[in-house]
C-alpha cells in the first residue's frame, strides 16, 4: 500500500470505528439508567451506564487522579501517535495489519476523547455472559481494540510463518 492509500484506509476504518463508538456512548449516556443493568435476550446481554476511571476491568482506577491523567491520557496519547506513525510508515505491514492497527487506533482515540471530556473516565455500557460467567462492562471501543490486536497478532504470525516457509 502506498502512503496515500494507507492514509485513506486508516481514516476510513478509524473514523468509522470512532463514530460508531461515540454514537453508542451518547446513546448509553442519554438512554440508559445510571448504574442499573437491564437484561436482554435471556440475559445474554446486559446494558447499563457505567463510568470507568481505570483501564481494562477498572485496573488503575484507585490511582491518584494526577497519575491516572498522566498514564491514561498522556502516555496513551503518545502511544496512539506512535501507532499512527507506524501504521502509516511501516513498509512491511500488509492491509490486514493496517486494518488491525486502525481498529486499535479507533478504539484508543475514542476512549481518549472520553477521558478528556469526561473528567478522566470512559463510558462503558455492555456486559455479556451466561449465568455467572460474565464479562466486565465494556464499550464498542474496547471491542475495536481487542479485534484489532487479534488481527495484528494473527496476520503477523501468519506472515512470519509464510516467510519462514519461503526461505
Amino acid at each position: 500500500m502506498t502512503t496515500k492509500q494507507r492514509i485513506y484506509w486508516v481514516s476510513l476504518i478509524a473514523g468509522a470505528g470512532l463514530c460508531l463508538d461515540q454514537l453508542s456512548k451518547w446513546f448509553a449516556s442519554y438512554y440508559l439508567n445510571g448504574w442499573q443493568m437491564t437484561s436482554y435476550w435471556f440475559d445474554l446481554v446486559r446494558l447499563g451506564y457505567r463510568e470507568n476511571s481505570g483501564v481494562f476491568l477498572s485496573l488503575g482506577s484507585e490511582l491518584p487522579p494526577l497519575l491516572r491523567s498522566v498514564l491514561f491520557i498522556g502516555v496513551i496519547g503518545l502511544l496512539l501517535v506512535a501507532i499512527l506513525m507506524y501504521t502509516l510508515k511501516g513498509a512491511e505491514l500488509n492491509r490486514n495489519q493496517v486494518t488491525g492497527l486502525s481498529l486499535v487506533l479507533s478504539g484508543g482515540v475514542s476512549n481518549l476523547i472520553d477521558r478528556v471530556l469526561n473528567n478522566g473516565a470512559v463510558i462503558d455500557f455492555l456486559n455479556l455472559g451466561l449465568g455467572e460467567f460474565r464479562t466486565g462492562v465494556f464499550n464498542i471501543a474496547d471491542v475495536a481494540i481487542l479485534c484489532g490486536a487479534v488481527m495484528v497478532i494473527l496476520f503477523t504470525s501468519h506472515n512470519h510463518h509464510v516467510a519462514t516457509q519461503k526461505t
